[in-house]
């Protein structure tokens, strides 16, 4: 499916440091430095649900390292893949899932096919053309990793833990730069503290082959449609291919999210929408393809991206916080558990036995 507008360049994406959160032992930042930062990040999410975060500890060669290891992973052949293979049901979202096994969806999507008998089959007419690798906590007490064998891949394990807990790390730093932006009292930020679970996020790796363009003109595909995240808020690291574009909530265009070395994406997921009633929009985002006639001769190029999904515990109830409710912004959201939430969302990103 090819993007049907221009994509505007990244100028309106803001990049937000947040080093006063992240400063080595024996610094310690002012708080109006702190202060400074946790406000300027949550302007920018108010403004676009989604911003470019420096400063947040992973460094430079890290990120490299993790985008050589999901490469690696990828490169392996399908049959060894398949030694993890993903569950043909949405639970547990763990191990490999091979090229158009997963389909993403909005829930616009499923309106627009509202009168039609399977929608499943349906919005499956467009498959999404990648593949990808579910990890979770070792911790986690209702989604058990599935883990290729280590004769397979040596020490792709050990990383990958290890990775997960790194990210699990920075994740809490920004939730709690956001704390520090909205001003949250004590009470309030030990609520927000609890729309994230170090046991209960994901760390998906992902793999968008390339494409020719012949295929192109040949194939209904898509490579990862429109749609907003479910969970708290997610961190994504991209190679220098991007191709990661998130819709301004106010002009509609795409925004084109130029990969910018040492940075990572966030953007609010449907969890922080609803505890902020829209004082944060949940950010649309999509990797799209291109238009044919824009393609050059050897068509769309492979690309490499490390999504992380921040998450509440499962049984966890998401309400409000009282402070966003006023008169001129009254509820809008019912409480709701997040596992419940999930199944309703996530009810055909999985079909049956086809891999």
């Amino acid at each position: 499916m090819a993007a049907s507008a221009f994509q505007p360049e990244d100028e309106a994406i803001a990049t937000v440091d947040v080093s006063p959160f992240t400063a080595e032992t024996g610094r310690n930042p002012p708080d109006s430095e702190r202060l400074k930062a946790g406000q300027a990040l949550v302007e920018a999410l108010h403004n676009l649900g989604f911003v470019k975060i420096t400063g947040h500890g992973i460094q430079r060669d890290e990120i490299r390292d993790a985008l050589a290891w999901t490469k690696k992973l990828f490169d392996l052949p399908y049959e060894e893949k398949m030694k993890a293979p993903h569950p043909p049901r949405p639970m547990p979202h763990r191990g490999y899932s091979g090229l158009g096994k997963e389909k993403v969806y909005s829930q616009e999507d499923l309106k627009a096919h509202g009168d039609v008998a399977d929608v499943s089959q349906e919005i499956r007419k467009i498959s999404d053309f990648k593949e990808s690798y579910e990890i979770g906590s070792e911790d986690d007490p209702v989604q058990q990793n599935i883990w290729l064998p280590d004769a397979v891949l040596p020490g792709f394990r050990h990383y990958e833990v290890t990775l997960y807990q790194r990210l699990a790390a920075v994740s809490a730093i920004l939730l709690e730069a956001i704390s520090v932006g909205l001003g949250l009292s004590n009470e309030e930020n030990d609520t927000l503290t609890r729309l994230i679970s170090d046991r209960h996020c994901q760390l998906r790796l992902l793999h968008y082959p390339a494409i020719s363009r012949d295929k192109l003109q040949n194939d209904l595909i898509a490579r990862l449609p429109s749609h907003t995240d479910w969970g708290t808020f997610t961190m994504l690291f991209q190679d220098e291919r991007g191709g990661l574009e998130l819709k301004d909530p106010k002009s509609h265009d795409f925004l084109h999210a130029k990969p910018e070395e040492g940075a990572l994406v966030l953007n609010i997921g449907d969890m922080l929408q609803r505890f902020t009633n829209d004082y944060f929009i949940s950010a649309i985002h999509r990797v799209s393809v291109p238009e044919v006639d824009t393609v050059p001769d050897s068509g769309i190029p492979a690309r490499y991206s490390i999504p992380f999904f921040t998450c509440p515990d499962f049984s966890h109830t998401i309400v409000t916080l009282p402070r966003f409710i006023t008169v001129a912004t009254p509820a809008k959201y019912e409480p709701v558990r997040f596992d419940q939430y999930g199944s309703i969302v996530s009810k055909y990103q999985y079909q049956g036995d086809k891999m």
